[in-house]
């Protein structure tokens, strides 16, 4: 069992996550979209409307096929509760275990329950994350944003998996464009903002797209796009930092692997639709096992290398706000899994994921004896790597438009894990809690944050909307952030008491050393 259905099971008393109607059954004005009227819940002050389709469900003959249109609707439709999960297994973390095809929907979270139309609001689509492979929009409430930012979020599911991310020689010869589905999806329900967003006081001018993780990832593939030019206008990059992506001959490999696993011997395209959900779940390991390369270069939705396309110019510029937290590995530590502490040589091999003639090199400069047990120096051999690939990222990405760079450093921020051997500190999914109340994946436990925790995400809240609104996250009252410059090489430090600037990132992260070992040159 994956170490996250751990954490989810651990903390199972929770219950359906749907804030919304725990806390109110008050209605909303009703807001026209193109498939129809529809009416949300009023939840103190802030507009939710919950479950819109924005796509049609992807099943039959449309898995694995661009997204279509939705059936339009004649009779006013309750907005009032999420549209179902999109199919993917247990992952505790990020989502609850799903088998429903029929999942395009998104969500809108307004300032107002009575939305004015053309009110000219800056407009937030998020991603979550979940590795591309796990995760659901019910589980991100941005009533927070909204009301404290005066903004209009959107929440929305898009496919996963191989489900999501599929390449296979049969359905790419049908002449659609191929493999890429879940950024496919991202891509319609911007188009459906475009069409839509006016109604519920957005502005379609000035759409900023966010997300963490996977969804940091998503972030980066549609700033990579083509198929984005004009569907947004700044981006927030949290803990993405995936730059390399699956080749095509290598999605192809995969793609074929997974059919012959589900059974599919003659890898026809009639055999991979009529597999249900449950086989595709099954048998989708060949395919989520290269899950850290997803995207794949498919020449339509990403044409090219993620760095190429960085470093030569070749993307959506927009400004752009991005950062890692300060622990990212204690997450993915499998410690939870397994009840076993890591041994010094689980440590050698992790250094040999980044080649074996790098060993040597890692054990020295994170020497086993400087850390209080190895899980300490895993974490911290590891955020050497993502901090100096994430600086990669900041070279580029400064060149071509303004760009500010963050690190979350609050380690004393709520964790839904068990007690384990090494503190959690600043762990991968930390911040979310700090944007979104009661952030607790999908079968964790929720835990409210103390009075300086509460300070610091009304901090963050405000960095991001005033981002999303300027393109400049500076505002009155909060301390001064810099845009990102190569010769000062500097961050925003998110801690209490207060944040911080601090300059030479890449010194500190010994990024002299880490650049001759990660694989972009």
């Amino acid at each position: 069992m994956n170490w996250r259905a751990t954490v989810g099971a651990l903390a199972l008393v929770a219950t359906l996550h749907c804030p919304a109607l725990a806390q109110s059954s008050d209605k909303t004005s009703v807001v026209h979209v193109s498939g129809g009227d529809i009416q949300g819940l009023a939840v103190n002050g802030v507009g939710q409307f919950l479950g819109i389709p924005y796509a049609a469900p992807p099943t039959g003959e449309l898995r694995w096929r661009p997204p279509q249109e939705p059936a339009p609707w004649k009779e006013m439709r309750e907005a009032t509760k999420f549209g179902g999960t999109c199919p993917q297994q247990q992952r505790g973390v990020f989502a609850a275990p799903s088998n429903t095809e029929d999942c395009l929907y998104l969500n809108v979270y307004t300032p107002e329950t009575k939305p004015q139309a053309n009110a000219k609001r800056p407009v937030m689509v998020w991603f979550y994350g979940g590795g591309l492979f796990s995760g659901e929009s019910n589980d991100y409430d941005g009533s927070k944003l909204a009301s404290r930012g005066g903004v209009i979020v959107v929440t929305l599911n898009y496919r996963v998996g191989a489900l999501g991310f599929l390449s296979h020689p049969a359905i790419n010869a049908e002449g659609h464009p191929f493999a890429n589905y879940g950024i496919m999806d991202q891509q319609f329900a911007l188009r459906w903002v475009q069409q839509n967003i006016a109604a519920f006081g957005g502005d379609a001018q000035n759409v900023t797209i966010f997300g963490q993780s996977g969804g940091g990832t998503a972030v980066m593939a549609n700033l990579q796009s083509p198929l984005s030019k004009g569907l947004f206008h700044k981006a927030i990059n949290q803990s993405g930092t995936r730059i390399a992506l699956t080749t095509p001959e290598m999605s192809l490999k995969l793609g074929q692997d997974f059919a012959t696993a589900a059974g599919c011997a003659d890898q026809s395209a009639a055999c991979l639709r009529a597999l249900s959900v449950d086989q595709v779940l099954k048998n989708q390991a060949p395919v989520v096992s290269r899950v850290s390369d997803f995207p794949a270069v498919d020449g339509t939705v990403i044409t090219e290398w993620a760095y190429t396309a960085y470093r030569d110019g070749n993307y959506n510029r927009v400004p752009i706000m991005t950062g890692l937290v300060q622990d990212e590995q204690a997450f993915f530590l499998p410690e939870a899994n397994t009840k076993k502490p890591l041994a010094a040589d689980d440590v050698k091999r992790y250094a040999s994921t980044f080649g074996a003639e790098h060993v040597d090199t890692l054990m020295a400069k994170y020497p086993l004896a400087s850390y209080p047990s190895p899980s300490l120096t895993e974490i911290a051999m590891a955020q050497g790597g993502k901090a100096c690939t994430a600086r990669i990222l900041n070279l580029q990405w400064s060149k071509y438009a303004p760009l500010y760079a963050y690190q979350f450093e609050d380690r004393t921020a709520p964790s839904y894990f068990p007690e384990l051997s090494y503190p959690m500190r600043a762990y991968h999914t930390a911040e979310l809690q700090y944007l979104f109340p009661l952030f607790r994946g999908g079968q964790g436990t929720s835990h409210p944050l103390n009075d300086g925790q509460q300070k610091l995400s009304d901090t963050m809240v405000d960095y991001w909307t005033t981002f999303a609104r300027t393109g400049n996250p500076n505002r009155d009252g909060a301390p001064n952030w810099l845009s990102y410059s190569v010769e000062k090489d500097n961050v925003l430090v998110l801690n209490q008491p207060a944040p911080k600037l601090a300059y030479n990132y890449g010194a500190a992260n010994d990024c002299a050393m880490w650049d001759k070992i990660l694989p972009f040159k």
